[in-house]
């Protein structure tokens, strides 16, 4: 709980990202779209100030902001719950001056690919494991979201490649040349599951490093677009490729092949 203002602000920077640069005007802000996959000017199509006083109110504080958003192109749209906070700050050029700094609390839906329609159904836990990450980013719990790779990554070698339990090390390792999917495991699926094992380790045992101590949003979302290799390599580049032949075979009016 908070004593003053100046309390819940240095919670609020200590917290959430900041996403000022973010803001272009009033009315639109640089967002991505997970349609597009393009980062664009989005329309700030509605904002909202949940801010209402009751008998009980004192010193008025600072409240949460809801904007929503929608891509230009394909209509898509998301909502952001951002707090504002403004103050005289020093620039660059030592001059002083007002400046208003925003930073995201959450978006609805979380941002990044919280759902990959490719991952198997079963075991649940792996869908799960993924969308926990996902949230744990959003939430600017990097830490967190490191740790939750880790773990979908070993619920894949032992759950759906079903590699001998051991240490996740091992298992990487005895899997390499096998066949899932139709998709002969490589050296770099084992590189990429290492990489995600390291980093989650690394979350949950820092060692005495300083540079290995903090664990960035940059850190994180390199994190994500290593899993995302992995996870391609695994289900998304199979079952294109099926779909894709499939779909030939049907406008080119292939008959299945006779089996002697």
């Amino acid at each position: 709980m908070f004593a003053t203002q100046e309390e819940q602000n240095k919670y609020i920077k200590e917290t959430y990202p900041e996403i000022t640069d973010n803001r272009i005007d009033e009315a639109h802000w640089d967002l991505h779209c997970s349609r597009c996959e393009i980062t664009r000017g989005f329309f700030v199509t509605e904002m909202g100030f949940a801010h209402q006083q009751t008998r009980y109110s004192g010193v008025s504080l600072n409240q949460p902001h809801g904007f929503t958003f929608h891509c230009p192109v394909c209509k898509l749209y998301k909502l952001w719950i951002v707090f504002e906070i403004s103050g005289n700050e020093t620039k660059e050029d030592g001059s002083q001056g007002w400046v208003k700094r925003c930073y995201k609390v959450t978006s609805l839906p979380s941002e990044g690919l919280e759902e990959i329609e490719q991952l198997p159904e079963n075991p649940s836990s792996l869908r799960i494991a993924y969308r926990q990450a996902i949230r744990a980013m959003d939430a600017n719990a990097h830490i967190a979201a490191a740790a939750m790779f880790r773990r979908a990554l070993q619920i894949i070698t032992r759950e759906i490649l079903k590699a001998k339990h051991g240490s996740l090390a091992d298992e990487l390792d005895s899997l390499v040349g096998t066949e899932f999917n139709g998709v002969k495991l490589t050296n770099n699926f084992a590189t990429n599951g290492y990489i995600i094992r390291e980093s989650g380790n690394q979350g949950a045992h820092p060692d005495k490093d300083p540079d290995l101590l903090d664990f960035t949003q940059q850190d994180a979302e390199d994190l994500q677009g290593i899993f995302m290799e992995l996870v391609s390599e695994l289900f998304i580049a199979p079952e294109a490729m099926k779909k894709a032949k499939q779909e030939f075979v049907q406008r080119r009016k292939i008959a299945p092949p006779k089996i002697v």
